[in-house]
Parts: C-alpha cells; structure tokens; sequence
C-alpha cells in the first residue's frame, strides 16, 4: 500500500523545519484567524500546524519559504483549494484581501 504525501520523510522535515523555524521566531498567533498556537499538543483546534502557501497539489514545494504556522482548525478549513480568491468591495471595487 502507497505511503501518503504527509507521510513521507520530505514532508515529515519540511513540517519539522518549518514549526521550529516558526516557534523560535515567536510566532504565537495563528496568522489566519488569530489564536494563540499550541505547539505542545496535536491534535487539539488551535495546535500548530505547518501549512503550505502553494498547496503541494497545485505545485507548491516542500521548503520552508513556502511553509507557515496556523492553526489546526484553518489548516483544516484551508485544505487545498485551487487558489486564492480575491474579495472585492462592492463601493470601490478594489481588492481588499485574500480568502482561502
């Protein structure tokens, strides 16, 4: 039986590097929704997960300039959508943000 993606000794590394990177870097909060990261505890809304930016499937790598640190519960919600989708205002129609 294949071994999945997450896995694999590259992905265990890429996940590896980039919470110590992210910890020592004193990233408390997740970047998303703002709650405060539990790096002691999987498993659990607020662990800290590694994410990637670019999604793996859609050409994202497994190196730290593409990793960062959210929450269990918006690593969840994220997945691995196509790409991002910019929001617009309806006022002045400009781009306000981006939504995963």
């Amino acid at each position: 039986m294949p071994t999945s993606r997450t896995g694999t000794a590259r992905h265990k590394h890429f996940r590896h590097t980039v919470l110590t990177r992210d910890q020592q870097a004193g990233i408390a909060h997740c970047p998303l929704c703002g709650i405060i990261l539990d790096y002691e505890h999987p498993g659990y809304p607020n662990s800290a997960e590694a994410d990637h930016i670019i999604p793996a499937r859609w050409g994202g790598t497994d190196t730290p300039d593409n990793g960062q640190t959210i929450c269990r519960h918006c690593n969840q919600r994220k997945k691995d959508k196509l790409a991002p989708q910019a929001r617009t205002t309806r006022a002045t129609n400009t781009t306000t943000d981006i939504d995963w």
